[in-house]
């Protein structure tokens, strides 16, 4: 399911809310994407796309930001074709802060060296990562 451009979906489910922004279609020179969007869930950042058309493309490197405007890579997934479907999980210890708004985009690589930039969404992490166990307590204080 896909919504417009810039549209904020929020969704209540089990005590957890996913803040989804989702980029309908943007030609980018040698691909098209046809869905760009993320989501938080209980233990992790999901990142997916979907491309219609990828002509010479090496691949797209997955820049995560804490501020919206310096990015960092986080990783790389390698070009499929055309009409491929990508997921990227970010598991770091970084994206584990809940209620912390996380900016992501993707750096589109091709063949030839170039490179182009997508439009930036925005992820409000929904994690816990606190554990409730006595012995995760204790291990705290080791």
């Amino acid at each position: 399911m896909f919504w417009p451009v810039n549209y904020f979906r929020s969704v209540k489910y089990f005590n957890t809310i996913l803040v989804m922004m989702v980029l309908v279609t943007s030609s980018f020179g040698n691909a098209t994407l046809n869905g760009f969007s993320g989501y938080s869930d209980a233990s992790r950042i999901i990142i997916q796309w979907n491309t219609s058309t990828e002509n010479a493309l090496v691949g797209f490197e997955v820049q995560r930001s804490t501020d919206g405007h310096t990015f960092f890579e986080i990783g790389f997934l390698h070009a499929q074709g055309q009409g491929s479907g990508y997921t990227f999980i970010d598991d770091s210890i970084i994206a584990k802060v809940s209620g912390r708004n996380y900016f992501y985009r993707l750096k589109i690589k091709d063949m030839d060296g170039n490179s182009q930039l997508s439009d930036v969404i925005t992820i409000q992490s929904t994690l816990d990562v606190v554990p409730r166990t006595w012995g995760s307590l204790k291990a705290l204080f080791k």
